[in-house]
């Protein structure tokens, strides 16, 4: 028995006319009728009784049409979720990313840009430090990163979404709130807070490496995992942290300031990550696409931004006339 015997069963059925079914399906009537006698006598049952100039469905026949009707279904339920999946347009990806990116940085765009190209693709997202993106995508076990840092290894390709220069979060009541430069050996007597080093292990390094490299020793008083609990440390002036340009917003809104520091040359990156042999894979280049869509715009608002920022910060460090 053959899908094509129980296609030809249910169109026969649905007519109750060997001649309109042979119609429809673009088939001789006599090779029809005899395919539908093989396979009632596969069966070992009647399935049609003769009725007027047509036929009608014996008790079996009734019974067997449902069942008929139902794998037909699923037949072709089971190859459309293949196509989809071929096609990239069903199954489940799984994305790996760092934490701290998801809600400020540009992953939200990617995966709001990913869903409307692929509305009927199910996402998972698994926290991970890049270095743990590295070695899941080897593994096979996340089909796409997006982390910090990007990787030295050929096997991985990836591309940068994002870059942010990191600088000082303080109270605008801090000592060093009206310097119009501040610079790193400014720092040497304040209390720094920052997130956990586990986290962030090298961007504590950077940071850290940078001052030294200035002759500047920084006090790390405390890591504080909340990021809610570390603003506010800040700002009752109790210390200062570094954190990127893209944080001056939500940090505004609760009377924080951010400044650059002159000799502090670090920029927070964002890259995408993903198996260079799966570039081709429908869902992974979806991925990359979307990733591609959003980047020029992404990067578009981010130069808007700066300017806008300058210019308030300008104006904020005029004078008010008398």
């Amino acid at each position: 028995m053959e899908l094509r015997h129980l296609r030809y069963f249910v169109t026969i059925a649905e007519e109750q006319n060997f001649r309109r079914a042979a119609a429809r399906l673009h088939v001789s009537q006599s090779p029809l009728s005899r395919q539908m006698k093989d396979l009632e006598d596969e069966m070992g049952v009647e399935l049609f009784a003769p009725e007027g100039r047509g036929i009608k469905l014996t008790a079996a026949g009734k019974v067997f049409a449902e069942r008929a009707r139902s794998i037909l279904a699923s037949v072709d339920t089971a190859v459309d979720e293949a196509k989809g999946i071929a096609e990239g347009r069903l199954g489940t990806v799984v994305i790996g990313f760092e934490t701290g990116t998801t809600f400020m940085g540009a992953f939200l765009s990617l995966v709001a840009a990913f869903r409307k190209r692929t509305p009927r693709v199910g996402l998972q997202l698994i926290p991970l430090s890049s270095v743990e993106q590295w070695a899941a995508l080897r593994q096979g076990t996340i089909d796409f990163g997006y982390g910090a840092y990007a990787p030295s290894d050929d096997a991985l390709a990836h591309l940068e979404m994002a870059r942010d220069r990191l600088g000082l979060l303080l109270s605008p009541e801090h000592r060093l709130a009206r310097r119009e430069k501040i610079r790193l050996r400014d720092l040497e007597s304040e209390r720094v807070l920052l997130q956990p080093r586990q986290l962030y292990p090298r961007l504590h390094a950077d940071i850290i490496a940078a001052a030294r490299a200035q002759g500047v020793t920084l006090h790390v008083t405390a890591e504080v995992l909340d990021l809610e609990a570390l603003l506010a440390l800040v700002v009752i002036g109790d210390a200062v942290t570094f954190l990127s340009e893209k944080f001056w917003e939500p940090a505004s809104q609760t009377s924080l300031l951010w400044r650059p520091v002159e000799d502090l040359h670090i920029h927070l990156r964002e890259f995408v990550t993903w198996r260079a042999e799966d570039a081709d894979a429908p869902v992974v280049r979806a991925l990359i696409e979307s990733a591609r869509d959003v980047r020029p715009i992404l990067q578009g608002a981010a130069g808007r931004a700066r300017s806008a920022k300058a210019t308030h910060r300008e104006r904020r460090s005029k004078p008010f006339p008398r």
